[in-house]
């Protein structure tokens, strides 16, 4: 009888042609490699998850792993390069473990492959459910030609630089949040505002010269502040910069450097000012440590000053987690570039030996919304209640235990709001996304055959300046001279006439 019914699971389930069903044999594993989130114990989650996917008719189990964090990049690089045949899927994205420099090593396998068409197979559902414009930004060129290379998560593709803001500690200190920010305007230059730094003054005054006010994320924080998309060659060194009013200006960019840029450099000489004030967690200079520094400051609250990617509905959710409140005044308008719509996502290992079961489970993750929620939020009566207005409300002290970063989960728009975003909080979302103005570039990816060399050359330079120019801890007098120097002599003039030769043509053609 057991066989019948799961037969007929099988033969109804809408969502996909799924394998598998029915059989005897072990549970295929399938390790998924998380991005970000706080999960001390999973063990009920999973366990909930594995019997969902069994009702679905997946002989699947899934065996997640959260080591590294906002880091996760380094140790899930080094599984790549070396690999490792005991993960299947990792998270990517444009800005950690990066997709395209992955992809084009073959290190995630295409999934559109005319001889071995998975998504065709497989991915039916999650291929419908996610808009095209994000397969657009995991599609490019790898080994197997020019083709999908992974699975956009479906989230906050329009993207806005916001001030993370503990407006508590702000006001405490007898500051008035309207009078350093606008809530109605851009506020790119309140970085340089006296009452910023009176602020982050009395902010030491009152709590000790261990408590630093001012969180800056490395590389991120300059970028947001000068106004700049995320560098496409992923050297940061070049500033893809928009007017913050209007992201789809200028009509005919010429992209430059950021060290040659004026507004940049302002908010280096700046950051480095604060630095010398003694306003920046020296950790935040040191690359191993500086992602999860800066995420358990701001999650504990301990913080005045941070600016941030902001995803829709961000202030409730901090204001809650943290217990303070937090505000987020923009930094620029929403933009939608071809970064932001590969914000985040996931691939399937080329070194899996799991392939077609990996696009499977990650076929029902995206649309089962029971499965999405289990994995989103935990148990239900364990972790979560549900509500009567079809919002969720997180048990006291459950993020402690079981946080995932709900904005790197997947599809999250099959998921229930919580109470804190409340009713109707993902139509809203859609119409903040719908609300996203076009860059000049979106849709534009960098080809870098021929000037390889050279972006490996910039690459060891950057490793060796950036990260600590970038949170105020060098002198930028000092340093970019000789930080410029050393990217001229790696070459970086024949990537940048190679880039701004291959944006002409783009435009052109646009």
């Amino acid at each position: 009888m057991k066989k019948i019914l799961l037969a007929l699971a099988c033969l109804t389930l809408a969502l996909v042609m799924f394998a598998g069903c029915g059989g005897g044999d072990a549970p295929t594993t399938i390790t998924v490699w998380f991005m970000g989130g706080t999960v001390a114990d999973d063990s009920d989650v999973i366990e909930a998850a594995n019997e969902r996917l069994q009702e679905l008719g997946l002989n699947i189990e899934i065996e997640p792993i959260w080591q590294g964090g906002w880091a996760m990049g380094y140790p899930a690089q080094t599984a790549l390069d070396t690999g490792d045949t005991d993960i299947d899927v990792f998270w990517t994205g444009s800005w950690g473990l990066n997709f395209w420099t992955n992809a084009a090593l073959g290190n995630f396998i295409r999934l559109d492959d005319p001889e071995n068409n998975l998504l065709a197979q497989y991915g039916q559902g999650m291929r419908n459910a996610v808009p095209t414009a994000l397969w657009d930004a995991f599609t490019t060129a790898g080994p197997s030609g020019f083709g999908v290379y992974g699975i956009p998560g479906y989230k906050d593709y329009a993207q806005m630089y916001a001030w993370d803001v503990n407006n508590t500690l702000l006001g405490e200190l007898g500051f008035d949040f309207y009078s350093i920010f606008d809530p109605n305007g851009f506020n790119y230059d309140a970085f340089f505002d006296p009452q910023f730094e009176a602020a982050m003054v009395a902010a030491q005054e009152l709590h000790g010269p261990t408590f630093f006010p001012l969180v800056p994320e490395p590389e991120m924080f300059a970028r947001a502040l000068s106004n700049a998309d995320f560098d496409i060659t992923h050297t940061h060194a070049f500033h893809f910069g928009f007017d913050p009013r209007n992201p789809a200006l200028p009509a005919n960019p010429v992209i430059g450097l950021n060290l040659e840029n004026d507004l940049y450099v302002r908010v280096l000489e700046r950051l480095h000012h604060f630095w010398n004030m003694g306003f920046i967690d020296p950790r935040l200079a040191m690359g191993d440590q500086a992602s999860n520094v800066m995420v358990e400051q701001r999650n504990a609250g301990e913080y005045l000053f941070s600016a941030v990617v902001y995803a829709y509905g961000h202030a409730g959710q901090a204001s809650s987690e943290r217990g303070i409140d937090a505000r987020f005044p923009r930094i620029s308008q929403a933009i939608v570039s071809t970064t932001s719509a590969a914000g985040s996502g996931f691939a399937v290992s080329v070194y899996s030996p799991n392939q077609g079961e990996a696009v499977q489970f990650m076929n029902a993750w995206y649309t089962d919304s029971e499965l999405a929620t289990i994995l989103a939020y935990g148990v239900e009566g364990t972790h979560f209640t549900r509500n009567a207005d079809g919002t969720i409300t997180r048990a006291e002290g459950a993020t402690a235990v079981y946080n995932p970063w709900r904005f790197g989960m997947g599809n999250i728009f099959v998921l229930p709001p919580t109470d804190v975003d409340g009713p109707g909080y993902f139509e809203r979302f859609q119409t903040y996304n719908a609300a996203g103005v076009g860059t000049a570039l979106v849709g534009f990816v960098f080809d870098t055959d021929g000037v390889t060399n050279e972006l490996a050359a910039i690459a060891s330079v950057r490793d060796r300046f950036h990260g600590t120019l970038t949170v105020g801890a060098v002198d930028p007098a000092t340093t970019i001279p000789e930080y410029l120097a050393d990217l001229h002599a790696s070459g970086i003039d024949v990537v940048t006439d190679e880039l701004n030769r291959q944006i002409q043509d783009f435009l052109a053609g646009r």
